[in-house]
């Protein structure tokens, strides 16, 4: 199947089922005859600019973002101030501690905010870990943060 093609269907799954994993959706698709790898499907829903969000049962499930930079910006501080208990700076890394849950959707975010000084992120549980570039990208991103937190 085309990439476009799994695309739609990935979006089309995640408006219909609650989906907390991508073994999850990896299942889904095979049941639709479509057969990936985890790795396929993490890189879709990255294009896809896939969030998770919370479900009304209390998961963390992924949703179709249609939110523009400005918005992502403004849920970002949001989420920020909501679910945040610690960040820590070492070199160009910023560790970010959340409430359990919340640590991938602080990831998302950052990685869609357009922000110059975040390379990446890698996010568990409670756990983000923010790369940047440089430590002076890595300044620069607390200082971001520490206007946010004021």
């Amino acid at each position: 199947m085309k990439k476009e093609k799994r695309q739609r269907l990935i979006k089309q799954l995640v408006s219909e089922y609650e989906i907390e994993t991508q073994e999850k959706l990896v299942e889904l698709l095979t049941e639709q005859n479509v057969i990936v790898t985890q790795a396929t499907i993490s890189r879709d829903i990255r294009e896809l600019k896939l969030i998770k969000i919370a479900s009304p049962k209390g998961f963390m499930i992924y949703h179709v973002s249609s939110e523009m930079p400005l918005q992502t910006d403004l849920k970002l501080k949001k989420k920020l101030k909501e679910v945040v208990v610690k960040i820590d700076y070492i070199n160009q890394l910023t560790i970010i501690k959340t409430l359990p849950g919340n640590a991938n959707v602080i990831g998302v975010l950052l990685d869609n905010s357009n922000w110059r000084e975040v390379v990446g992120c890698v996010c568990g549980n409670d756990t983000c870990l923010v790369i940047s570039q440089t430590l002076s990208d890595r300044r620069i991103l607390e200082e971001r943060l520490n206007l946010i937190f004021r």
